[in-house]
C-alpha cells in the first residue's frame, strides 16, 4: 500500500491523504477499485484521529481505495470552506482515477458527526458530488435561529459565525436541501446519542423518502456520540467508545456499497 498526503487548495492545514493499493497480477479482477473518501468529525472545530486513518484502513481491507480529508476548521471554516475542499477532493480523486486505480464513477463519501454533515452537504450540493454517501451519526438540522442552542452550536459558529438568520441555518440543514437525484445514502445513528440525537438522521431519512431517493437507515439503541468503528481500536482505551452491537454498522455499510457498485 502506498500512503501519500498532499495539500489541497494551497492550504497547509487542508490535506488529502491517500491509501492506495497497487494492482496485483494475482488479483486482476480488482485492479481498479471503488473509493471511499472519509471526513472525520469534530464539530468543525477539529478533525478526529479516531474517525480518520483507522476507518480508512478498515475500508482498504475490504477492497476500497481509501482517502481522508483534513478540512478547514474553526474560523477557517467560515463560509463553509470545507464544502469547497470536499468538492475539490472528489474532483482530484476522479481526475487521478488511473493513477490511483479508482473506478471514477464509484466514489463514496463517509463522514462522522460534523464530517457526516459535510458528507451530506457535498452529496446534495457540492460542485463535484460522490456516487454514494455513508453518514455516521450526522449533524443534519441546525435548528432555530432564535434558540439558545443555535447560539451555542459550535457548527454554526464555525461555518457562519455569531450573526445568522433562519435562512442561513436552513441553507445548511441537510433535510431541507434533499432533492430528487441525491446520491444513495447509508445512514446510521444511536438512540442514546445526546449531543446529536437520532432525530437528525430520522429527519434526513424522511426527506430522502419524500423525494424518492434511495437510502438505508439503521438506528442502534446503545451507544454514545462519536463511536467511530465502535471497536477497541478507536476507543482511546475507554469502554464507553466500545459497543459490540454497533460495530455491525461497518459490515453493513460495506455490503451496501458492494451491492450498489456491484463489486467483486
Amino acid at each position: 500500500m502506498q500512503v501519500t498526503a498532499e495539500k489541497l487548495n494551497g492550504r497547509e492545514d487542508v490535506t488529502l491523504t491517500a491509501y492506495i493499493q497497487e494492482p496485483s497480477q494475482e488479483m486482476e479482477n480488482t485492479a481498479t477499485k471503488p473509493a471511499v473518501l472519509i471526513f472525520p468529525g469534530g464539530w468543525y472545530q477539529f478533525t478526529s484521529d479516531r474517525e480518520a486513518e483507522p476507518v480508512a484502513l478498515a475500508f482498504a481491507a475490504q477492497g476500497f481505495q481509501a482517502f481522508v480529508l483534513r478540512y478547514s476548521v474553526g474560523s477557517n471554516a467560515r463560509g463553509f470552506e470545507p464544502l469547497k475542499e470536499a468538492s475539490a477532493a472528489i474532483a482530484k480523486i476522479r481526475d487521478r482515477g488511473e493513477q490511483w486505480h479508482v473506478v471514477p464513477d464509484q466514489i463514496a463519501v463517509c463522514g462522522f458527526s460534523a464530517g457526516g454533515h459535510l458528507a451530506g452537504a457535498v452529496s446534495l450540493f457540492g460542485s463535484h458530488r460522490p456516487n454514494a454517501a455513508v453518514l455516521c451519526y450526522p449533524a443534519v438540522d441546525l435548528g432555530q435561529a432564535d434558540s439558545e442552542a443555535a447560539k451555542d452550536n459550535p457548527i454554526i459558529q464555525s461555518l457562519i459565525g455569531s450573526n445568522f438568520t433562519q435562512a442561513d441555518l436552513d441553507k445548511w440543514s441537510l433535510h431541507k436541501q434533499v432533492h430528487h437525484g441525491a446520491p444513495p445514502a447509508f445512514i446510521w445513528h444511536t438512540w442514546e446519542d445526546e449531543p446529536l440525537p437520532a432525530d437528525h438522521s430520522l429527519k434526513l431519512a424522511a426527506a430522502y423518502a419524500d423525494e424518492g431517493c434511495p437510502f438505508e437507515l439503521h438506528i442502534f439503541q446503545p451507544g454514545r456520540h462519536g463511536l467511530s468503528l465502535a471497536a477497541p481500536i478507536t476507543s482511546s482505551g475507554r469502554s464507553d467508545f466500545v459497543e459490540p452491537r454497533v460495530q455491525a454498522w461497518f459490515r453493513m455499510a460495506v455490503a451496501w456499497l458492494q451491492n450498489l457498485f456491484q463489486t467483486p
